[in-house]
């Protein structure tokens, strides 16, 4: 038999729920991101082609095509990392909610 010493409850418990706590954080974080991320996408250049469209010269449109494609980018690594936070705190709360489980089924048999 092993001797191991039955893990302590209260302190699963505790991380259990400090990193359910952490990872709602980080899911509201990252949707109230996405609207400013989406927002700042889809407002900005395509406003000011609406707006200025009779004052534009043909070379103004590939400018404002390639601040559109470069804004793309920059927003969808700048979502992606948001992300990659968001599904790294889940993925902790998710684990730290097994260990805590499979605790309590030993601690019951």
């Amino acid at each position: 038999m092993s001797a191991e010493p039955p893990p302590d409850l209260d302190m699963l418990r505790r991380v259990m729920r400090q990193r359910q706590r952490q990872a709602r954080a980080e899911v509201r974080t990252y949707n109230r991101g996405s609207w400013i991320r989406f927002a700042l996408m889809f407002i900005p250049v395509p406003l000011v082609v609406v707006i200025f469209r009779l004052y534009l010269e043909a070379w103004h449109y590939y400018i404002l095509g390639g601040a559109f494609f470069f804004f793309a980018c920059l927003l969808y690594a700048l979502d992606d990392r948001a992300a990659t936070r968001r599904e790294a705190s889940l993925k902790a709360a998710n684990a730290a909610r097994v260990a805590y489980q499979e605790a309590r089924s030993a601690a019951q048999r």
